[in-house]
């Protein structure tokens, strides 16, 4: 259901508070108290459904309603503090009422057992068609402080501020709020999603995305519900606001305990780290570096790259700290002449002359902060790490407070050190009240700054685009669909060998018939391979193949589809990667062929979730070139038809279509895809002043690179976005692009339409749209609109000829025209 209704829920203009028993009626007391005294404005109506026992007519001084169809008016939310197997019943009554939502605080749910999870599915079954939306079971409660709205049972009332929370636990949650105010931190939105039963993290990411009150969003997490709306959700939300996850479960225990916890299955830790990579999610371990990363990233400040510049009093501490560095792969900056030359300036003739920085125990305050400011200043540094050891002869608090004026004008985030005890905590203080990330060891800035620039990388990721390349994938799929299909059929789940290789030829997959002949040993060896995980669907598996592959774990995971930019990124990630760039006898490999094989496996599950296990060990590469031997693929089941089986949506090939012109010519109509920047870019220059004026309303001169990548990377599960190309054989031109894009509720979307001057009036605008309109209504919307000039002629003719709707704005020289495709008959567009 998206976002529908949950805008009311926490903006309501009233609120029902629904108990029974007197320790049910205790917790109402709680609620109605932390709603008066958290400064709602609204009205409160306090419900008693407690028939068994004298009936309370007061609750708090307020009127007590025996039904919340007794009250009178409307009203938006409710919170339900009865009795589990009471909740049924309750919802039904405020869904005929017609509220917007009900925050259940009752736990006895699917954390229960068999029960509670048959309760859970009569609560849903409850609020049924009505729209009305349901937050828990198992909660506390919500928060909005801007709006003065505490609908929930935490002690004390939550500070104002722009980071919205939201958690699985309720003792997390009331723990983070208590922290937060130690911590000066303020919160747009408090939200215990408990159970999931209804509204999940992906529903409050998509509404917290648009909310203009909220800077970046934090999260509590034990397991993730609808993973693929999580995963759409995330990727669309991360590139304009930072999203932090503090995930429990790293451990097999804590991932058991988790899903006792929370009654649902918490999938393998390992493929939770590349699916937050993928999307542009930063997880932290702790709750310190939750409350360390917000304050910065909330700033947009973070590390745009990973050189690290170190500036520190005393020579030990410096090296532990390159040594903390190496330890995630990583080395300090290398400084400049130029820098060395400014620093030598400033400091006394014995300083180290390289990074660290070493200023020596009898440096002056002025000395470390001009030292950390020409650091900061120098072109070759992301960041900077200051480190001071109690070995001074001045206060910290001085050192502090130099750098507290100096710091919020720097380029690069500047992460502080402070080793020692009571001595620095003064020093601390002052940083932190000046949010400048502040730690007692080196040890914890050191993480910090590689979690942000890791967190940076993975934000830079999702706009990076890939080299386009005009080789076409060739692949039988008919081939491997009749032996996997043959194959269930006669309930045999695991391939031969032969029948095996024959699927991943199919695919273009390089494998060879015979054995190996040991003549020769191949340079090195690679492991290729696919495992189908009950929560995260197909992951792609890759390294350091042959005997010893079980022995060096060295394999990195990635989750399909994949493209050249995220195959690299899978391959790079392995130490194997070296020997692919030639090392000592090697001979060099062209990646491009690596990343190939991975893009070609990523299809081949893409198209097959039959496939629930398949290794190519090893993967011989000799002279530069690839070939697989041992190799095996494993059937089961489906758990879904593709695509579905995927996290994340693939490329849709099934929107393809030729269009053929009143003139004869062929036109190729397709999904648009990352590599069409560099054509759509030469498109867009090619328009005609007045064709861009009509389409952007403003006379665009240039695609900016953000423009670029909003128009070309697409999440096919929240967009139709197609293009025209001609010739349609070689599709080496786009003519015209036309999408629609979805609403947040998932029901409606606004459509945008553009096409080359030379192809005006042929048909293929038209075409495009037609086509947009159909895809969309597959996809379940009801309703397509759009903001047209008055000038537009030839957009408002189609419109007309489609059966838009218009709405004129006399105010204005724009015209709003909508479409019900609901009732659209598909097969006469």
């Amino acid at each position: 259901m998206g976002t529908q209704n949950l805008s009311r829920i926490f903006n309501p203009g009233s609120i029902a508070v629904i108990g029974t028993d007197d320790e049910q009626c205790q917790m109402g007391h709680t609620l109605i108290s932390n709603i008066i005294e958290g400064g709602f404005k609204g009205a409160v109506y306090p419900v008693n459904i407690d028939h068994s026992r004298l009936y309370h007519s007061k609750m708090m001084n307020l009127p007590a309603a025996k039904n919340v169809s007794d009250i009178q008016g409307i009203v938006d939310l409710a919170l339900v503090a009865a009795p589990i197997d009471q909740v049924p019943q309750i919802i039904e009554a405020c869904a005929d009422k017609g509220l917007a939502g009900a925050v259940v605080i009752s736990g006895g749910g699917r954390e229960t057992g068999d029960q509670g999870s048959r309760i859970e599915l009569q609560i849903k079954a409850a609020a049924g068609q009505s729209g009305m939306r349901i937050i828990g079971p198992n909660c506390m409660g919500i928060a909005h402080p801007p709006f003065n709205l505490n609908a929930s049972h935490m002690p004390g009332t939550p500070a104002k501020g722009r980071i919205a929370f939201l958690s699985q636990s309720g003792s997390v949650c009331a723990s983070v709020v208590d922290l937060a105010e130690r911590e000066n931190l303020g919160f747009s939105h408090i939200v215990n999603l408990g159970s999931m039963l209804d509204v999940n993290f992906a529903d409050m990411i998509d509404y917290l995305g648009e909310q203009r009150d909220v800077d970046s969003i934090i999260m509590y997490m034990e397991n993730i519900a609808r993973i693929r709306n999580f995963m759409s959700a995330a990727r669309a939300v991360s590139r304009i606001k930072p999203i932090i996850c503090l995930k429990s479960g790293r451990s097999a225990a804590g991932a058991w305990a988790s899903s006792f916890h929370t009654g649902a299955l918490a999938g393998e830790d390992a493929v939770y780290d590349i699916a937050f990579e993928r999307a542009g999610i930063l997880r932290v371990d702790t709750l310190e570096q939750l409350f360390d990363f917000t304050r910065i990233l909330a700033k947009h400040h973070r590390p745009t790259g990973r050189r690290l510049a170190i500036v520190t009093n005393a020579g030990g501490p410096g090296v532990m700290a390159v040594d903390a560095l190496s330890s995630f792969g990583l080395t300090p900056a290398v400084l400049s002449p130029q820098t060395i030359k400014a620093l030598e300036a400033t400091l006394e003739k014995a300083w180290s002359k390289t990074n660290p920085v070493d200023v020596l125990a009898n440096a002056s305050c002025v000395q470390i902060v001009r030292a950390v400011t020409i650091a900061a200043q120098a072109p070759e540094v992301d960041g900077i790490l200051m480190i001071h050891s109690p070995v001074g002869h001045f206060a910290p608090a001085d050192l502090a407070q130099g750098l507290a004026g100096q710091i919020a004008s720097l380029p690069c985030p500047v992460f502080t050190a402070w080793l020692g005890g009571a001595s620095m905590d003064k020093a601390r203080q002052i940083l932190k009240e000046k949010e400048v990330l502040t730690y007692d060891t080196l040890e914890k800035a050191v993480n910090a700054f590689v979690g942000l620039y890791r967190h940076s990388r993975n934000i830079d990721m999702l706009s990076e685009i890939p080299v386009r390349r005009d080789i076409k994938l060739k692949i039988n799929h008919e081939q491997a669909r009749s032996i996997i299909e043959s194959h269930l059929k006669n309930n045999q789940f695991i391939l031969s060998g032969a029948d095996t290789k024959t699927v991943l030829e199919a695919y273009g997959i390089p494998v060879s018939r015979t054995k190996p002949v040991r003549t020769k040993a191949p340079d090195f060896e690679l492991y290729a391979g696919a495992k189908l995980d009950a929560l995260f669907g197909p992951v792609i598996k890759f390294g350091m193949g042959g005997a010893m592959s079980e022995i060096y774990q060295d394999i990195a995971l990635a989750l399909p589809p994949l493209n050249s930019v995220l195959a690299a990124r899978a391959i790079n990630a392995t130490k194997i990667a070296k020997a692919l760039k030639g090392h000592h006898q090697f001979k060099a490999v062209d990646q491009s062929l690596v990343e190939t094989l991975l893009i070609r496996l990523s299809r081949l599950v893409t198209d097959f979730p039959q496939i629930c296990e398949l290794q190519i060990n090893p993967v011989a590469v000799t002279n530069g070139q690839l070939m697989g031997f041992n190799a095996c693929i494993h059937l089961a089941s489906p758990p879904a038809a593709a695509p579905d089986h995927l996290i994340i949506s693939p490329y849709p090939a099934w929107q393809e279509q030729l269009y053929t012109t009143q003139e004869s010519e062929q036109v190729l109509i397709r999904p648009v895809k990352p590599e069409d920047a560099e054509p759509m870019l030469d498109f867009f220059t090619k328009l005609s002043a007045q064709t861009v004026y009509l389409r952007f309303f403003t006379p665009l001169k240039h695609l900016s690179r953000r423009m670029l990548i909003q128009l070309t990377q697409i999440d096919y599960d929240r967009e139709v976005a197609l293009v025209a190309l001609f010739p349609a054989q070689s599709g080496e031109k786009i003519i015209g692009s036309a999408r629609i894009i979805f609403t947040a509720n998932g029901t409606e979307g606004e459509f945008a339409i553009m096409l080359a001057d030379s192809w005006q009036g042929k048909g293929v605008g038209a075409a495009l749209l037609k086509s947009c309109l159909a895809f969309s209504k597959r996809y379940g919307l009801k309703r397509v609109f759009g903001v047209v000039l008055r000038e537009n002629r030839q957009m408002l003719r189609l419109a007309d000829k489609l059966g838009f709707k218009k709405v004129t704005t006399p105010a204005s020289g724009e015209i709003e025209i909508s479409i019900d495709i609901e009732k659209l008959d598909l097969y006469t567009l």
